[in-house]
């Protein structure tokens, strides 16, 4: 990244990198999406497993096991690719945060679930499928478009700031007094 001319400048007192004009690599995202997805998936097949065996169905139990295994192994690649979309994708962090937080509440939730603390593995999982369904909806939605740096020795305008829809550019700058 390049520093920005506010450092340059007279009066510039901080260096400010700008932020990358170069829109995130979509083959790391659709590696992001699609491990994402397989997440999600097994994170609602768990609740199905877990329902199938409350409902009498007791070799559920076991496949509820064996799907704790898949989730956190899954989880362990969605960090890997989330981080690598992140640092060399130039993705947004987030999703790198955000799936390496459930991957340590996944592994917890693993070990409560042999311990058999019913009372505190119910609800993390409960808001575990949450959370991975709304990481899934995240990395799905189009990204905001990336900002348009200002032109040099445009003293109106923010750099890396755009406008509201429906305004021009002059219409955003403050008004200059010409006494």
């Amino acid at each position: 990244m390049q520093p920005s001319s506010a450092a340059a400048e007279p009066g510039g007192s901080d260096i400010r990198e700008s932020p990358d004009p170069r829109p995130p690599s979509a083959r790391a995202r659709g590696a992001l999406r699609a491990v994402t997805t397989v997440h999600a998936a097994a994170l609602f097949t768990q609740a199905i497993l877990a329902g199938r065996f409350l409902s009498g169905d007791y070799d559920m139990l076991t496949a509820h096991a064996v799907n704790a295994n898949v989730i956190v192994t899954v989880g362990l690649v969605q960090v890997v690719v989330a981080v690598v979309y992140w640092r060399r994708g130039r993705g947004p962090g987030r999703p790198a945060a955000v799936s390496a937080v459930l991957l340590v509440a996944e592994a917890g939730q693993a070990v409560l679930g042999y311990q058999r603390s019913l009372g505190v593995h119910v609800p993390l999982g409960v808001t575990l499928i949450a959370a991975g369904l709304l990481l899934l909806v995240q990395v799905w939605r189009p990204l905001p478009p990336n900002p348009v740096p200002a032109a040099p020795g445009d003293a109106g305008s923010v750099p890396g700031k755009v406008p509201p829809p429906g305004t021009s550019p002059e219409a955003s700058r403050p008004a200059q007094d010409v006494s």
